[in-house]
């Protein structure tokens, strides 16, 4: 008969087949634990990280803190670089620049800044719907706005404080590149005690950038009196020259839109062979558009027109004296005029701020017969006379002229 094993021995027995078994179980949940731990986990992509801080950086700009805006969006441009990233670093930096004493280290630092980042975007995007308005808010601050094909270094200039621009809103459209916007820039998530929706903060208003207006002298020559289409040897075309002065404003959201007015006296020079000259004034209303063009924004060309009334005097210089003549101005006429004109202006000055203009255009006058005395000295009616244009063959009617002038004009 088998004798039964000893109870020390049975336990020991028991205790070796537990620990076969436990051991690949507890290996299995080792293995489970070590493949849960933080370390075993994969870190989130740089494309992830960089959605995040776009999320900060777009929460501390609602909140008005530009400077950790700012270093929230420098970091997601190292993990993600995008040319709106460089927009909206040029943004900060622009916003910061206004909340500094005009000249000190800091303003300056931020200047300087505003303009590299803002001329990396237009390098990055140079094709972008907004990169002439960028380009403009460059040369505002001072700097020369560059291109993708331009990598000469950018430059900086002294500024007055009050030619400051406003700086432009933050760029808030995210392409798929750059993954699903984090959150809406421009709406507050608290809930409404009431229940209704976040109300929308709207986004602050920008004034345009560039020059308000300009105000200046000009020198119009008019090559062909506005009777060169009238009939007769008589008439002495030269050219007539003057001094004006021209006045706008700039309108639009680049400001590249002139509109104002423009007054000029002119008068034929004195030729001892003419029994008579020409005298003239027109007061016109002026518009115009200005484009820059160039790297350095300083050369623009324009287009434009200007729409006015015309007084033309005939003065008689000759020995025998006209019969309806009243005296040294024998007759008075007026009338409209309008030209079109081409422009090419060159800017000036550390700021720009001087322009030197050349137009050039040709033009169409209506004018009236003239006026006439009623009576002659010796007591005649003058009524079936010719009035003193007629005389010298200058006829009422259209009469085209070519003007040109040379003008300068501070802007301002």
């Amino acid at each position: 008969m088998r004798s039964l094993p000893s109870r020390p021995r049975l336990a020991l027995t028991l205790a070796l087949r537990r620990a076969a078994v436990a051991r690949p179980l507890g290996s299995a949940i080792a293995m489970m634990i070590a493949s849960a731990s933080p370390a075993a986990v994969a870190a989130p992509s740089d494309a992830d990280e960089a959605k995040a801080a776009i999320a900060r950086a777009r929460e501390a700009t609602r909140a008005g803190d530009y400077q950790a805006a700012l270093e929230h969006f420098e970091h997601a441009l190292r993990l993600q670089p995008a040319a709106k990233l460089y927009f909206n670093i040029a943004v900060c930096h622009h916003r910061l620049l206004a909340t500094e004493t005009p000249g000190s280290p800091p303003y300056e630092r931020h200047r300087a800044a505003a303009v590299e980042s803002y001329n990396r975007y237009l390098q990055a995007a140079p094709d972008a719907k907004d990169a002439d308005a960028v380009a403009e808010v460059v040369r505002a601050l001072g700097g020369t706005p560059l291109s993708a094909d331009d990598p000469e270094p950018w430059s900086i200039e002294l500024i007055e404080p009050d030619e400051l621009p406003d700086a432009p809103g933050f760029d808030d459209e995210w392409s798929e590149d750059d993954g699903p916007p984090p959150s809406d820039s421009q709406t507050d998530s608290r809930p409404q005690p009431d229940g209704s929706p976040p109300p929308t903060k709207p986004t602050p208003p920008t004034r345009p950038h560039g020059p308000v207006g300009r105000i200046g002298a000009y020198f119009p020559v008019l090559l062909g009196s506005p009777a060169q289409l009238a009939e007769g040897d008589e008439p002495d075309l030269l050219p007539m020259i003057g001094l004006g002065l021209r006045g706008n404003a700039f309108l639009g959201p680049k400001r590249a839109l002139a509109l104002g007015g423009e007054l000029s006296l002119t008068s034929q020079p004195i030729d001892g062979e003419s029994r008579h000259r020409l005298t003239g004034a027109i007061l016109a209303i002026l518009v115009e558009s200005r484009h820059p063009v160039g790297r350095r924004g300083r050369i623009e060309l324009g287009g434009g027109g200007s729409l006015g009334l015309v007084s033309q005097g005939l003065v008689y210089t000759g020995d025998a004296p006209l019969r309806c003549s009243p005296g040294r101005e024998a007759s008075r006429r007026g009338g409209l005029v309008g030209n079109a004109r081409l422009t090419v202006m060159a800017l000036l000055g550390e700021r720009r701020n001087h322009e030197l203009s050349l137009r050039v255009g040709p033009g169409l006058a209506l004018l009236a017969k003239g006026s006439k005395p009623e009576m002659d000295a010796d007591g005649n009616s003058c009524a079936d006379e010719p009035t003193a244009f007629e005389t010298f063959g200058l006829r009422d009617g259209p009469a085209l002229v070519v003007s040109i002038d040379l003008g300068y004009a501070p802007r301002f």
